[in-house]
């Protein structure tokens, strides 16, 4: 065997290892190093391994039928649409709205440097490096294996609720194809007693109704005048009471939200029936799913070029409209200037945190799949700068934009930006929806709006579901053996998904929703984070992978080398140091403030905090669960030594033997690493 030819004839020039190395040609990631490292950073060893070469052999033919992109920009373009998803333009924007405005996007800037760069970089390398999905190419140290599953499982939890999201802006986009907008005027069929239209000064006067003295509240949305006639007080039943104004009024689209779209129950405990029309715009959304997938990366890498683009001309033409509202500055003015009494409420910098995980999409699995079907020397480090960019700078427009059409509202309605509308996951639903209708031709703006948030959906979503089918084929080959298999797999998870996702469909579905939002990507999405800066920066060592990366670079630009040799020295920093230490400051923090769900006036019961708990502690069930199996395994079935679990794993290598051939010549060159450096291949 060539690891044999290696170890006994050391003089054999790189030009005869070469040809032999290239009759094997697999790329299989469980193919084995012909080396070993004794510790981290330390000696090389070839070793021959003849029963893991024929594993490798045999294997041989599946891994030919991986593919690649076909174009130069699929994969930024695929890795932009899925991380620059709806957490933009949905959950960013209300997140600032609930945490004071601009207080919130100072943690976020700093966690999106400490942690959101390092961690999408060292993902994107992963995949890059094993061409393959989150389960099999986390195995550099064989007692963190499960991190791939961990990935996978929060993925899924995520992706039972976000096509959900996007099934609304379906349904919306579908009642938008009118003359009128339905949820324009207040009808008498769905509106509450308070619901107002008309915000003209000569109709609608807010007021706070704050002295108990002079004023009393109704369920109607008015302030009465407190008075005494024939000896009585006035109460909401009087006939003659006196109004001073509104101090509870609310929009046709929230009402159109609640008891059209939702026919939202009071509670979560009140499930109720199923919402048919939730049903079809669920079942819908998935058939697009599909559609989009079906036909592998060679058909998802050339829609993403309408996925990721589209989105920006929209938020682009919306913003224009929405900055010349009359109004605008003073949503503008909350959304920049910040509320930094805020800044000492840990759960702002808990969101902040988790929201970098949402905006670049990091521990989900999602950017090691769809680098995995990278070339071995694509520039993972430009496009991990220019997605970090291009992300938070999505965010900061996405909130100009919805922060001005909710500026606009404040102006037209007299209430203060505090009050203009509930924050949740309906405020894009509600303050939008109604901003269009105060603008001519409001079904135009209402048809772009909910298209962009489609495009935006659907770009994280066909990513997502290709973490999981991705994982599924590396993991039973047999899934990839012909397309007509993999439609068969794709359409069997989705079906899957559909089913799960029912609940979601009943009247206390957006409940649901709300409840997975906040858990599923809560602490335990730190703790993956957390174990995968430890993996790489304590065990199998950061100089170990830095001469990885080194191999993906192409020997002649010169500028990456430099580059990546200067980044890779704060990379170096964050994944020991400072990124472990904030992940596990912030993991603490979930807990000790951890408390019933608030959305608006309704606080969740109980036991939804303990369901919600143990649905992110279920995600670290793969990290966990692996590490027991690889215990128990390694005690008392192989009988290894125990040490082995923490050391370099010989399946950690390029699934291609003639980069494999490029990583054992990186090591075997006389580097400087051990005085704390590493020389870059010339």
């Amino acid at each position: 065997m060539e690891s044999e030819n290696i170890e006994s004839k050391p003089s054999e020039s790189p030009d005869t290892f070469s040809r032999k190395s290239s009759r094997r040609n697999s790329k299989n990631s469980n193919k084995i190093h012909p080396f070993k490292i004794e510790s981290n950073d330390t000696k090389i060893e070839n070793t021959p391994n003849l029963e893991a070469q024929k594993k490798v052999d045999e294997e041989e033919e599946d891994d030919e039928e991986r593919a690649n992109w076909t174009g130069k920009l699929d994969f930024f373009l695929s890795a932009l649409s899925y991380s620059v998803g709806l957490g933009a333009v949905w959950r960013f924007p209300y997140l600032c709205y609930k945490s004071g405005g601009g207080a919130f996007l100072i943690p976020f800037f700093i966690f999106m440097i400490l942690i959101g760069v390092p961690i999408m970089y060292l993902e994107l390398s992963v995949g890059q490096f094993t061409s393959r999905g989150p389960i099999l190419s986390w195995v550099m140290v064989p007692l963190f294996k499960g991190v791939g599953i961990s990935m996978n499982i929060i993925n899924n939890y995520v992706n039972i609720y976000y096509i959900m999201i996007i099934g609304y802006s379906l349904y919306y986009l579908l009642l938008s194809l009118n003359s009128t907008l339905p949820w324009e005027k207040c009808n008498p069929k769905w509106a509450s007693i308070n619901c107002v239209d008309d915000f003209s000064s000569e109709n609608f006067t807010f007021t706070n109704c704050e002295d108990k003295n002079k004023f009393f509240k109704c369920d109607d949305g008015k302030c009465y005048v407190s008075q005494i006639i024939g000896g009585l007080n006035l109460t909401c039943n009087s006939p003659n009471k006196v109004s001073v104004g509104y101090w509870n009024p609310i929009y046709p689209s929230q009402d159109y939200w609640n008891n059209v779209i939702l026919k939202k129950s009071a509670t979560i405990n009140e499930t109720g029936t199923l919402v048919w029309q939730l049903v079809v715009a669920l079942f819908l959304a998935w058939i697009v799913c599909f559609l989009c997938l079906f036909r592998g990366v060679k058909l998802s890498g050339k829609i993403v070029y309408f996925t990721a683009l589209f989105p920006y001309l929209v938020l682009f033409i919306l913003g224009i409209r929405g900055w010349t509202l009359d109004g605008a500055e003073i949503g503008l003015s909350y959304y920049i200037k910040p509320d930094l009494s805020k800044l000492t409420e840990s759960t702002v910098w808990r969101d902040a945190a988790v929201q970098v995980f949402f905006t670049l999409s990091l521990s989900y699995g999602g950017l090691i799949a769809l680098s995995s079907y990278n070339k071995y020397n694509h520039n993972i480090l430009r496009d991990t700068l220019i997605l970090s960019v291009s992300n938070f700078l999505t965010c900061i427009l996405a909130g100009l934009v919805v922060f001005a059409y909710m500026g606009s509202l404040s102006k037209t309605t007299g209430l203060s930006m505090d009050k203009v509308v509930q924050s949740g996951q309906g405020l894009v639903y509600v303050v939008y929806p109604f901003a269009a209708t105060t603008l001519s031709a409001a079904p135009v703006w209402a048809i772009m709006f909910f298209i962009m948030m489609l495009a935006l959906g659907m770009g994280t979503m066909m990513a997502s579901v290709e973490t999981l089918t991705t994982s599924l084929e590396d993991f039973f080959p047999v899934l990839k053996k012909t397309q007509k298999i993999k439609a068969f797999t794709l359409g069997v998870v989705c079906l899957i998904y559909f089913l799960i996702g029912l609940i979601l469909c009943s009247q206390a579905g957006t409940y649901w929703i709300e409840l997975l939002d906040e858990y599923s990507a809560n602490w335990a999405i730190l703790l993956i984070a957390l174990v995968e800066c430890i993996s790489v920066g304590w065990f199998y060592g950061v100089n170990n992978f830095r001469i990885d990366i080194s191999t993906m670079i192409p020997k002649e630009s010169t500028f990456m080398h430099k580059l990546n040799s200067i980044l890779f020295v704060w990379f170096k920093i964050c994944w020991m140091f400072l990124t472990p230490i904030l992940l596990l400051g912030l993991t603490i923090f979930a807990w000790v403030d951890s408390g019933p769900i608030e959305s608006s006036e309704y606080t969740f019961p109980n036991w939804t905090n303990i369901f919600g708990h143990f649905l992110s502690a279920s995600s670290l069930t793969g990290i966990i669960g692996w590490m027991i199996y690889a215990y128990i395994n390694t005690r008392y079935f192989t009988r290894e030594p125990l040490r082995n679990l923490i050391k370099r794993d010989k399946a950690w290598r390029p699934a291609k033997d003639r980069n494999n051939k490029k990583v054992i010549e990186a090591y075997q060159r006389p580097h400087t690493h051990l005085r704390g450096n590493v020389a870059m291949l010339d």
